[in-house]
């Protein structure tokens, strides 16, 4: 019967249990902010401005759209035919805020030379060189291929096409998001056999051969990285929020309520997204756009190499004592994951922009590298929620299938990062801290935006359904980890889910930038990516070689 059926499988309950309940709540409860002042009336106070004058001497329009980013800021979008050429946000008292002019702006964020046509060409080809495999009809090209198409996002919002550029993410994000969800908690079958592209370009050579080669690849890559990255000149304005708020902190001030206004609604983020940069905003402190952000770019590249190091520790694991040193086959699986991570062409571009979205990466790939041990990795996925709000959903996944002393040390690893958060807050504002910052961050759940799923297939009001699905997809995994402690701690599987739900978040988000791409890549590169393209060790061999919190996901040959 099928009602039987559906009793016996109680992660399914509680996925349609939570869709209903969480769908009726969140659309009951949905509310969009209202224009501070009518469309018409805002785009005659635009056009009345000599700053706004002077910018459509330049560029020509023939449409314009308004969107409230909160109950007194107004944000109007000009278009021609489907670019945008220039935003402007009006105050509901009539004065201008921001005038941004795309015509002088070569790219939206990051360093030119990043997206420079031959620069992705060229790491679009090392993508495929240490990523593909063959035979060409291979499930895994297929999941190159859908990763590639986040190329289109990228040169389309470097063009101005901001909607076009969200609609070109959708069928890649919701391919990873499908084929992650059914590879975590449904499990894969083994691998058909074949080859790295690599292999077979060059059938003659050595293992060692090959490492030298890739090792060779790897470095002059970080360099690459590093030296575009500290000279980039286009910093993201989530940069200059995060160090103007570290600088705000060294002076002992909550950056809530006390930001400049240079960057709208910079004290939007969890306190470590500020506390973090607060040792660079000591050497160099930011109080405008106007000063420097040297020392955070380098503190993002650091965060991109580490993250390539993780990559690799990942899949090459590690001699052991007395081992000898890793493998040559399995140093080559790591280094094919390092490349993959450096060479995939948005995080050239996403480090030279010195996004924080990078040092979130750079958390949740520490976070599941230490997946086995629960007290570092919750204490880590704490960590990255107070930087961004997202990770705070994998963290009951993390503690679903826990017990007894495992569990303990889990909670403890909450509380050693959130004790010290709290106290902060309470240390500067008093009691009143930590509401403050609540305040603050809700911005983020009511800000209109044009980038957005939603906004750019104009169904606003199917967004609840879509926020309820991700909510399912969370206590479906939770409940389903709770009654498999195997699966729970399977890295690689684990690695998928955790993709799985940061794109659903991304999806039914207010706002999407490919910025956000590098919140997964780095989990991407430890299951989907990491999976066996043919012979893998055996676990009797990791077992043997490996310590007991890093095991390799799978080394081709």
């Amino acid at each position: 019967m099928p009602g039987t059926a559906i009793r016996r499988r109680p992660a399914l309950i509680a996925a349609l249990a939570v869709f209903v309940a969480g769908g009726l709540g969140l659309a009951l409860t949905r509310h969009s902010t209202p224009l501070p002042l009518p469309r018409a009336q805002a785009v005659a106070v635009a056009l009345r401005s000599p700053r706004v004058q002077r910018v459509f001497r330049r560029v020509h329009w023939d449409r314009v759209e308004a969107d409230a980013v909160d109950h007194q800021l107004e944000r109007l979008s000009f278009f021609q035919g489907s670019q945008s050429v220039a935003e402007v946000a009006v105050k509901r008292n009539h004065s201008i805020v921001e005038v941004l002019d795309f015509k002088v702006l070569n790219v939206p964020y990051g360093d030119w030379i990043a997206y420079e046509p031959a620069v992705l060409i060229l790491l679009a080809a090392l993508f495929v060189l240490v990523t593909a495999v063959g035979p060409w009809h291979r499930l895994r090209n297929l999941d190159v291929l859908m990763a590639l198409t986040f190329l289109a996002p990228v040169v389309l919002l470097q063009r101005h096409y901001v909607a076009a550029s969200v609609l070109a993410a959708i069928p890649g994000l919701l391919y990873l998001m499908g084929r992650c969800a059914v590879m975590a908690l449904a499990g894969t079958r083994p691998a058909a056999p074949s080859e790295p592209v690599l292999d077979l370009l060059t059938p003659a050579w050595e293992v060692r051969r090959r490492v030298r080669l890739l090792r060779i690849l790897l470095i002059a890559m970080a360099l690459v990285f590093v030296l575009v990255t500290v000279s980039s000149v286009d910093a993201v304005d989530v940069l200059y929020a995060v160090m103007e708020g570290a600088t705000k902190i060294v002076g002992g001030v909550l950056p809530y309520g006390h930001m400049p206004g240079d960057v709208i609604h910079g004290d939007t983020y969890p306190l470590l997204s500020y506390l973090l940069y607060v040792p660079l905003a000591w050497l160099s402190p930011v109080r405008s756009v106007w000063d420097s952000v040297d020392l955070a770019l380098g503190f993002t590249v650091i965060g991109a190499l580490v993250v390539a190091w993780v990559m690799f520790r990942v899949v090459a694991g590690s001699g052991g004592r007395g081992s000898g040193g890793i493998p040559p086959e399995r140093e080559l699986a790591g280094l094919r994951s390092a490349m993959a991570w450096l060479a995939f062409p948005p995080v050239l571009i996403i480090a030279s922009s010195g996004t924080s979205d990078l040092v979130l990466g750079t958390m949740l790939a520490l976070a599941l590298l230490l997946w086995r041990r629960p007290g570092v990795c919750t204490g880590l996925l704490a960590a990255a929620a107070w930087f961004k709000l997202a990770p705070l959903a994998l963290v009951p996944v993390r503690l679903a299938a826990l017990r007894g002393r495992r569990l303990v040390a889990a909670v403890a690893g909450l509380l050693v990062v959130t004790a010290p958060m709290l106290a902060l807050l309470i240390a500067l504002d008093g009691l009143s801290g930590p509401m403050t910052m609540l305040h603050a961050i809700s911005f983020q759940f009511s800000r209109g935006s044009p980038q957005s799923v939603w906004s750019a297939l104009g169904i606003w009001g199917l967004q609840p359904a879509g926020e309820a699905a991700v909510l399912a997809l969370i206590a479906a995994s939770v409940v389903r980890l709770r009654n498999d402690h195997e699966l729970a701690e399977d890295r690689q599987r684990m690695a998928a889910l955790t993709v799985a739900i940061l794109v659903g978040l991304q999806l039914a988000a207010n706002y999407w930038a490919f910025l956000y791409l590098v919140w997964i890549f780095p989990l991407l590169g430890m299951s989907l990516l990491g999976q066996p393209a043919g012979v893998t060790v055996s676990d009797e061999v990791g077992a043997a070689v490996l310590p007991s919190d890093v095991r390799p996901v799978g080394v081709p040959v």
